[in-house]
Parts: C-alpha cells; structure tokens; sequence
C-alpha cells in the first residue's frame, strides 16, 4: 500500500513544479485539469476498481508529460528543441510524445 502513496505524493510534487511560473497560467490550468479530476476519480473508486501498479505507473508518466505541456506549452519544451535540430526539423515535436502516450497509455 506504500507504493500507491508513493505515486500520490510524486503526482502532488509533478503538479506544483510545474505551477511554478508556467508560460500561460490559463494554458496550465486547461491543461492539468483533466488529471487532477482523473486523480480524485481514481482515489475515489480506488478500493472498488483497482488498477495494477504497473497501469498507475504510466497513468503518472501520462500526468507528467501533460504538466510539462502545461508549463511550457507543447510548442516551446525546451527538452525538446535539441531533437528538433538533430533531426533537421522545423518544429519542437513534444506534442507527437504527448498524444503517442495518449494513446498507448490506454490501450
């Protein structure tokens, strides 16, 4: 059982680092929401509807990649513009990573 509140607490941590002066604060709140309704869904049915660990695992990973969408928006992550001039490209492709996640995540 300590394992879940160690992803609740790294949940908490992720969203206040990435409240910390944000690129667009109406941005950041559009964008991390939706997780935190998702987090107090999954508290709330948590004892009759139990994901694997390893499914909270990636729910989290999911969390983060939105909330550094939200901080920096998906067009200016600054992790990201390296590998946009590796691979010759015009644009910063962070979003390509967040809607990859959204649909692996799920499935």
């Amino acid at each position: 059982m300590q394992k879940y509140y160690l992803l609740i607490i790294l949940f908490w941590a992720g969203l206040g680092v990435s409240a910390i002066s944000p690129h667009d604060y109406f941005t950041w709140i559009l964008e991390v929401f939706p997780e935190i309704a998702g987090f107090f869904i999954l508290l709330i049915t948590f004892r009759k509807f139990r994901f694997s660990y390893l499914t909270y695992c990636f729910i989290l990973i999911q969390c983060y990649i939105l909330f550094v969408g939200g901080h920096y928006t998906y067009a200016q992550v600054p992790a990201f513009n390296w590998v946009r001039d590796m691979l010759h490209q015009t644009r910063n492709n962070y979003d390509k990573l967040g809607h990859f996640a959204q649909g692996f995540v799920p499935a």
